[in-house]
């Protein structure tokens, strides 16, 4: 396996708590810098297809009687 070492127990299991607050602190410097990369008109574009997609999976819910119609306009 070169440089993986093979976990005696899951990564999910109890006791991983340190190397998942470790994880999540790497993702969020990624995320960090990933934003700070982003020009303003970058950030709307994101921002708008981030709301697109939002409104889509409500509507989608509300398609498949998930979510109730009045959700749409609240």
């Amino acid at each position: 396996m070169g440089c993986m070492s093979r976990r005696e127990k899951p990564l999910l299991a109890a006791g991983n708590e340190v190397e998942w607050a470790r994880i999540n602190q790497e993702e969020d410097e990624q995320r960090r810098a990933a934003a700070r990369a982003l020009t303003p008109s970058q950030r709307i574009a994101q921002g708008q297809a981030l709301s697109q997609s939002a409104v889509s999976l409500l509507v989608a819910s509300i398609r498949t009687g998930n979510v109730s119609r009045r959700a749409l306009w609240s």
